[in-house]
């Protein structure tokens, strides 16, 4: 049986007449947040009727000229397994990535040397071999020694950090030694530590460079670009720009005017809406100068986010059940557009799934490259199905599994409908093209599907391996002490 894993992909109308279904090798900037709340960007706040506060004007007009993904997935609810499925192609199960790294200062036995095994070709190598530059700017989090590191995974240049996360102010904390965490560490450019200047703010300097980045190559024409620009903005730490804030919320007063105002003297969701915020600047910016340089009707613009938001960290998931880490809804669907003039269409809504498995197949074809004959992938080339309107998985069971203690957290959906269980709690069904919040189960309307569902995710087990590295000791003794995996006792019907 082929399996499949979900990402974005249906659109609600085909294309228009005249569109190309072969359209030219486009240039690729591909942004993804980290942690975005499902609501936290005005296009899809507006789709689901959500009141929000955030502050997205050019996020929001590059969607509304472009193709909203209304079923976009992910393929887990944690960010280091979510980014090494985008770039393999590959449930990271297969290969034992399902679990975040560890944190780069904790030398836990040899995890540090541990990342995407070296025998899955990237979607970087790929496009790289069909002759685009390529560039990774900002939050890697996929492997840090050379085997594993972007300037050796098919990333001409590598501008960022390495880890799960970084201080959004970096001058901070590259005076601080010991570095005891991720967050600490300097920033690299090509595998060098560099100083950041006094006062940047690390959203705005990943937008710099994403903007040198494009008006560099931009200069030679006959050579497209794929510019993988991994923002870590709204991750904790819940940190707004200054300016930012003081633009969002005028009348607010700080707590001690005698030294300045700073994130500190605002709650976590002010912080949260600013960092956002400095994410559509910084979008503009990239617009701006794809415009100036006269390839915007060339360049492909994906945007999306990790993973769901994180409710505790201020996020807002409406009209989804839960959060980040949870295979409910609120950790694995997320927002999506993409946006090509002429070949993605304007103002229209796909309300078909896809997954982020279907990015690898979909951007090699666009690019005119070749998948490596013994590659394996999981995901499929939505293209031929989004112009036409098609559902790209109408028969694919798609599956997330999330190791939870002592026990899973898994989600199966076929068609319009997902069955979801936690622990070895009873299975649930969700009809969610119309539950967005998973609330009423339809478990016994639908037990021979759900029974086929379950059969399947039990034949997917066992392709699955075990983790290859635990993102901290207590994780890998909880493994160990609660005889994990269980898959035998978390696929059977109760």
């Amino acid at each position: 049986m082929k399996l499949f894993h979900l990402f974005l992909a249906t659109s609600v109308l085909p294309f228009c007449a005249g569109q190309s279904a072969e359209p030219p090798r486009p240039n690729i900037v591909f942004i993804l947040t980290d942690d975005l709340g499902y609501a936290d960007v005005g296009f899809n706040a507006k789709l689901f009727g959500v009141e929000t506060d955030v502050v997205t004007p050019n996020i929001d007009a590059l969607a509304k000229a472009g193709t909203i993904f209304k079923q976009a997935y992910v393929s887990h609810p944690f960010c280091g397994p979510s980014r090494m499925a985008l770039l393999t192609g590959r449930m990271p199960h297969i290969y034992g990535g399902q679990k975040n790294l560890p944190d780069v200062a904790k030398n836990l036995e040899d995890y540090n040397s541990k990342g995407i095994p070296k025998n899955e070709t990237l979607i970087s190598t790929v496009l790289k071999n069909s002759g685009y530059a390529t560039a990774c700017v900002g939050k890697w989090h996929v492997g840090s020694s050379k085997p594993f590191h972007p300037n050796t995974r098919g990333f001409d240049e590598f501008y960022g950090f390495v880890g799960g996360g970084h201080q959004y102010y970096p001058s901070t904390t590259d005076k601080v030694e010991p570095k005891i965490n991720d967050y600490q560490y300097f920033l690299e450019r090509n595998g060098k530590d560099i100083m950041s200047p006094e006062g940047a703010y690390l959203t705005d300097t990943l937008s710099d460079e994403a903007v040198d980045f494009i008006a560099k190559k931009s200069t030679k024409s006959k050579i497209p670009f794929f510019l993988y620009l991994a923002y870590n903005a709204p991750h904790s730490p819940l940190h707004g720009k200054t300016e930012d804030l003081k633009f969002l919320y005028p009348d607010h007063k700080p707590s001690d005017p005698k030294n300045g105002v700073n994130f500190r003297d605002y709650d976590g969701r002010q912080n949260y809406v600013a960092m956002v915020y400095a994410v559509d600047r910084g979008l503009k910016r990239i617009v701006d100068t794809l415009k100036a340089r006269s390839i915007m009707d060339n360049t492909l613009i994906v945007f999306l986010s990790d993973n769901g938001g994180k409710i505790l960290q201020a996020a807002n998931n409406a009209p989804l059940q839960d959060d980040k880490g949870s295979t409910c809804e609120g950790g694995i669907r997320v927002p999506m557009f993409m946006h090509w003039p002429k070949n993605v269409p304007s103002g229209k809504v796909f309300d078909h799934p896809i997954t982020a498995l279907d990015f690898y197949p979909t951007l090699t074809a666009l690019a005119g490259g070749k998948i490596p004959v013994d590659k394996k992938i999981d995901g499929k080339n939505i293209w031929p199905d989004f112009l036409a309107g098609n559902n790209p998985h109408p028969n694919d069971p798609i599956f997330w599994i999330r190791h939870h203690g002592g026990g899973n957290e898994v989600a199966i959906r076929k068609g319009n409908l997902k069955a979801y269980r936690k622990q070895f709690s009873a299975w649930k069904v969700f009809d969610v093209t119309t539950d967005f919040g998973e609330e009423k189960n339809l478990a016994k309307e639908n037990a021979a599907v759900l029974n086929e569902m379950i059969s399947a995710g039990r034949e997917w087990s066992d392709t699955l391996q075990e983790p290859q590295w635990h993102d901290t000791a207590a994780g890998l003794k909880s493994w160990i002490d609660n005889e994990m995996p269980k898959y035998a006792k978390t696929f059977a019907p109760r």
